[in-house]
Parts: structure tokens; sequence; C-alpha cells
């Protein structure tokens, strides 16, 4: 299995429902992070930001757990949660700019 690193360049998140930072992507699924745990099982849609295509992708919530915790003002604490999804039913169109996604982030990796 192929799982590449996102460079934040290429994974800044977009203005959706709930914010999330892509850390790494697979042809399997992805790693995200985010401030709100995600419930294991849940169905959810992620939407690839524009440097990696644009495609929307559904998927399941394999795992969340907390990643974090940084003081952002005295007695205030930004929490920091990381989740796993498993990308699920998948249209041919999708599979195909889910390869192109990975090929964007495998050229990165080249330099």
């Amino acid at each position: 299995m192929v799982r590449l690193t996102i460079p934040s360049r290429l994974g800044d998140p977009g203005l959706e429902r709930h914010q999330v930072r892509l850390l790494d992507l697979s042809p399997e699924g992805v790693r995200v992070e985010h401030v709100h745990p995600f419930p294991d099982g849940h169905q959810c849609f992620l939407d690839l930001p524009p440097a990696l295509g644009g495609a929307s992708l559904q998927g399941e919530v394999v795992w969340s757990r907390e990643a974090g915790r940084k003081e952002v003002a005295e007695g205030e604490w930004l929490v920091s949660f990381q989740s796993g999804v498993r990308f699920t039913t998948l249209t041919f169109w999708q599979q195909g700019r889910l390869t192109a996604a990975l090929e964007i982030l495998e050229a990165a990796q080249k330099g």
C-alpha cells in the first residue's frame, strides 16, 4: 500500500462544515487532522483541495483519537484529533481523480 505525506502547501483546508488538514493519502484512505472527534463508522465526504484535483470522495471513519493539546490563552486549550478514513464506493471517475492526486503527491515528493 502506498501512503504519501501531503505537503502543507497542497493540503490546506477549505471552508467546509468540518475543516480538516490532510496528513497523508493512499489508494485506500486518508489520515486527517481536525478539532472535533469523529465517531468510528461515521460516513463522510472528503473534498480534496484544488491543488490535488478537488474531487469529493466518500469514506468511513475507521479510527479517531486525540493527537495533541496546545494552550492558546491562559487556561484555554486547543485540542487536535487525527482520524483515519477508509474510502468506500468510489466511482470510476472518483478513482481516477484519486489516482491523479496520488501522482501529484509523488511528483511533489520527488521535487
